[in-house]
Formats: C-alpha cells, structure tokens, sequence
C-alpha cells in the first residue's frame, strides 16, 4: 500500500497516481496537481480570483512546475507563482479493491491556510481552506467520477466542509463522503448528482446547489489513454445532511471519463 512502491502494472491494469490541491476563500481560490498514468505523467494548475473576476490556468506533459510537500504547495510557472503553507486538521484513508487488485485515496481537510498567489502583474496574500487528495491504485480500464467538496459557515457561524462523490469510493458504508463541523470529520450517506451536475442530494437529507464561475477543461487523446476532465470553481448554497443550513461556502465541481 502506498507510500510503498507500487508496481507499474497489476491484474492487467495500468498503475494511476494523482496528488491534488485544492485552496478556497471568499476573494480567491486555485487548485494543482501532478497526476500520472502508468508512465505518462502531467502536471496543471489554475487560479479563479473571484475578487478581480481574472482566471489563469496551465497544464504540463514534461515541464515540472508544481511542487507538493506535505504541508506546503508551490507552483512557478513563467508569470504564475503560488506558495502555501497549510497543517492538516482532519485526515482519513479509504480502499477498495478493483476487480483483482484496488485503489486507495488519502484526504486532508485543512482549516488554516496562508500565503501568497501571484499571476501577471498582481500578487495577492490569502488565507482560507486547503482540501488534499492523494489517489493510488489500479483504476478500472473505464473509470467515471462526479465530485464536488467545498467549505464556508453555516446558520451558526461555524466552519464547515463536505465532500461528495460517485464513481470512486462510493460504496454504501467505508465511503469518502465526508462533512465536517469545526473540522469533525463524519461519514454521510449516499449522495446522486444531478445530470446538469449543478445540484447534489443526499440520502439522508439536504441538498447542494451550485453556481459556476470558472471552469478549467482538459481533453487528452493518447490512443490508450483518453481523458475527458471539467473542474469548475464557484459557490455552493443548499443544506447538508444533519440540517446544517450553508451560510457560505466555496468549492469545486468535478467530472471526469477516462479511458486508461
């Protein structure tokens, strides 16, 4: 299991790894990540500085421009540069296995994030949220997901956040669907996401709305491996399981059809 080696093929299937972060505030939000599918390897990033309405985005086969750590995030890329420091307050591990072998995803939700973002001619300090997904394993040939996570206050001030999915880790008990309360972490039922993938209900109750501002869209064709990927940043409204009604709350919206 992961961080141990993990062999490039197993069970007649490629090896996928993807590590992401993704930071929301009120003014500004970005996400980076390094992903790679058996050999090949691909990095991007991109910003949506809600407080200026400017979006910036990059991807990358061969430059290395983003930098992971486990408490830290960097990305230089020509004009563009992010470093964040963050300390994880709620972390959690889930598994499942994958016909005859499995896939497995570590998350960190943390409360308290600082540092500075940099695009062009403007470099804004900022402070908010930062959600980590570590994803390791052997991914069926035809893998679909819809995912959409985000945090803010609810009807009583306090902080909150929530992660929602179908496709990976959704079974019905052992899931990542996740809402956390002053960074207390609790599993949730099953959720459905609309087909116009702007709404998401819960089983036990509650429903998410959203309201999309930016969208970062990427479409690969290697023959072997094809990928269909829209990561939308915006806002959320709605009520979450539990009765917690969202005052605010800032996020993203995920969905992705691979072939690989």
């Amino acid at each position: 299991m992961p961080p141990e080696h993990l062999s490039l093929f197993r069970a007649g299937q490629l090896r996928k790894r993807w590590h992401y972060v993704s930071f929301w505030s009120r003014e500004l939000s970005f996400c980076a990540a390094r992903a790679s599918v058996g050999p090949l390897r691909q990095e991007y990033w991109a910003i949506w500085d809600r407080a200026a309405q400017q979006f910036r985005e990059g991807s990358h086969l061969f430059k290395r421009c983003v930098v992971i750590e486990p408490n830290r995030l960097q990305v230089n890329d020509n004009d563009v540069a992010i470093d964040v420091t963050f300390q994880s307050c709620s972390s959690f591990e889930v598994y499942r296995p994958a016909r005859r072998a499995y896939i497995w995803s570590h998350k960190d939700y943390c409360q308290q994030a600082h540092g500075t973002v940099r695009y062009g001619s403007t470099t804004r300090a900022v402070t908010g949220v930062v959600f980590v997904d570590i994803n390791a394993g052997y991914h069926e040939r035809h893998t679909q997901w819809r995912w959409a996570a985000g945090a803010g206050t609810d009807q009583h001030g306090r902080p909150v956040a929530f992660n929602a999915i179908t496709g990976l880790f959704d079974t019905s008990v052992n899931s990542e669907r996740t809402i956390w309360i002053e960074a207390n972490a609790r599993e949730i039922g099953p959720n459905t996401f609309a087909d116009d993938l702007l709404t998401v209900g819960f089983a036990e109750g509650g429903t998410l709305h959203f309201k999309r501002e930016a969208l970062l869209e990427n479409h690969d064709n290697f023959l072997v491996v094809r990928s269909d990927y829209f990561h939308w940043f915006g806002t959320f409204s709605g009520t979450l399981p539990g009765g917690i009604e969202l005052h605010e709350a800032f996020g993203v919206f995920e969905r992705h059809d691979a072939m690989w």
